[in-house]
């Protein structure tokens, strides 16, 4: 319009000193969510190494929201299971252990001695008279192990529930328990002197059916990196036969 004067162009000098300050900003920005996810990590370090002094403060939702194991007034009447309670113990112990270990390796356990070659978990689970659980499948690799956990507690085949309503709640947090022990034990063996992917719920099922601290220490513990792979393998087994010795009642 006349007598108004034009807005004068920026010089490059204006210029470059306002994108300096916006790339200044972003980067700030990037900055402070690079150090949030680093603390972040740092904090899920320290509660994966230290889960005794966390309490259940780290448990994830869907453990804290799980009820699987609770048995409503009356349900279980009339329903007991075939096996006495330290057999059934064990054997639900012995379920979650192959359950999580066939999801880990993707191969399912067999047993050579039948002649159909029936894996592990259905044999079991047969045992047991309760339904197999259903196969793991994660959506996304990176997120695996916080997927196989809601898998296990959301339990949508009804395994451990009807562990809990046959037995006890008891078998249904022990097949819990071996579930995450089974799922975690081999990657214990492949990465010597990495903490336990599922140390929090290991230490909490640990603790909901009394098991002696040692053992579950031991399942916590990152494998030694002396020794071959084949020696950590061998303990690993070892130890889930100690947890599994101590269930059944065996000296």
């Amino acid at each position: 319009m006349p007598g108004m004067e034009r807005p004068r162009p920026r010089s490059l000098a204006t210029r470059l000193k306002h994108a300096a300050l916006f790339v200044a900003i972003v980067w700030a920005l990037a900055a402070s969510f690079v150090a949030f996810e680093l603390l972040s990590l740092s904090l899920t370090d320290a509660i994966v190494a230290n889960p005794d002094q966390v309490g259940d403060l780290a448990l994830s939702r869907a453990t804290l929201q799980s009820t699987a194991c609770k048995v409503s007034p009356g349900e279980a009447d009339g329903k007991a299971g075939p096996l006495a309670a330290p057999e059934a113990r064990a054997d639900a112990w012995m379920l979650g252990v192959h359950f999580g270990s066939d999801t880990q390796s993707g191969v399912a356990s067999r047993d050579r001695t039948n002649a159909q070659s029936v894996s592990q978990v259905e044999l079991l689970a047969d045992r047991l008279a309760v339904p197999p659980p259903r196969p793991f499948a994660a959506r996304q690799i990176a997120n695996a192990h916080d997927e196989f956990v809601s898998h296990v507690e959301g339990d949508a085949g009804g395994t451990a529930h009807r562990l809990a309503v046959t037995y006890s709640p008891e078998a249904c947090q022990l097949y819990k328990l071996g579930a995450f022990w089974g799922y975690a034990m081999w990657i214990r063996v492949a990465l010597p002197g990495t903490p336990s992917a599922m140390a929090i719920p290991i230490n909490y099922y640990g603790r909901q059916v009394g098991l002696p601290e040692p053992l579950t220490t031991a399942m916590i513990a990152p494998a030694s990196a002396d020794g071959s792979r084949a020696d950590r393998a061998a303990e690993a087994i070892a130890l889930t036969e100690r947890v599994m010795k101590h269930l059944a009642g065996s000296p």
